[in-house]
């Protein structure tokens, strides 16, 4: 009796534990992918050196495309910049930080 209910408990911890392993792989996943797709952009679009910026995913918790956004430090700019990829795998600058920390928003 005790060993069969031990084997429950172990089979519930281990499919609770894949469940939050295949949920933490996923978002990794598309955080990676749009950090990705954002730094091509800026060095084929924007025509800025891989060595002159630096791009970090992030998952925002926004609805839609924003969920996942990157954040993109430029050498010698005092700004930060919030980029997202859309659903048609297109790179949108959704706002940017100045240096006194005030966003702006682009439409």
């Amino acid at each position: 009796m005790m060993n069969k209910m031990m084997r429950w408990i172990i089979g519930i911890v281990l499919v609770v534990t894949m469940l939050f392993a295949g949920i933490y792989g996923f978002i990794q996943y598309k955080v990676s992918t749009v950090q990705e797709r954002v730094a091509e952009y800026m060095v084929k679009e924007q025509h800025v050196k891989k060595e002159d910026f630096k791009a970090k995913g992030f998952m925002a918790n926004r609805s839609g495309d924003k969920n996942y956004m990157v954040e993109v430090k430029v050498k010698d700019d005092p700004n930060y910049y919030y980029y997202y990829r859309t659903n048609k795998d297109q790179v949108k600058l959704d706002f940017y930080l100045d240096e006194n920390n005030k966003q702006h928003f682009k439409e």
